[in-house]
């Protein structure tokens, strides 16, 4: 199934919006250092459950004729099981719009582990595309190294039939526990 042009131009609003609402979140964030500090692993730690519960069940429910979600959501997922570096080929807009637009909902509710929630589950789905590029930027070369983002090492295991297990794709670092809450 292509990517629909309506779609892009839904994400492509999603991208427009997301910067506009962190600055004005930004704005509002109180407390001090390392309460930002400390919303900030909290947000990217919950970020990572999201971006692996929301892979779950995109791989688990319905297909890419599901109306509404299917081309949006459910077939990109789907396509890169099948081809693993289709991911690699989407453009910023593709690979970034869907996750701008959930990310700006966590928005509305406005305290600081939901701001740093946010930019954590917009930067969730680049983590993946990152995990699936042989060649990618110094810095984000070294933070995978440093494991504060997916590697490519951790996200193979999501890749071996049946594809059951290690959804998470920001960080990696909450496989383990959802992976356990699955029984895998």
């Amino acid at each position: 199934m292509a990517y629909p042009p309506a779609q892009r131009a839904l994400e492509l609003l999603g991208i427009a919006l997301f910067p506009v609402l962190v600055v004005f979140n930004a704005l509002s964030l109180g407390g001090n250092f390392l309460e930002l500090l400390l919303a900030a692993l909290c947000g990217w730690l919950i970020a990572d459950l999201l971006s692996g519960l929301a892979h779950w069940a995109l791989d688990r429910f319905g297909d890419a004729q599901t109306p509404v979600i299917g081309p949006i959501l459910i077939r990109p997922f789907r396509e890169h099981h099948k081809d693993a570096t289709a991911i690699t080929r989407h453009d910023f807009v593709e690979t970034n719009g869907a996750s701008a637009l959930g990310a700006s909902a966590l928005f509305l509710f406005g305290n600081e582990v939901l701001f740093f929630t946010a930019l954590g589950v917009l930067a969730a789905n680049q983590c993946h595309k990152w995990a699936h590029q042989r060649s990618v930027p110094a810095l984000v070369r070294v933070a995978q190294r440093l494991r504060l983002i997916l590697p490519l090492e951790a996200h193979r295991r999501h890749h071996a039939a049946p594809h059951d297990r290690h959804y998470c794709t920001a960080s990696g670092w909450m496989n383990r526990p959802l992976d356990w809450i699955l029984g895998k």
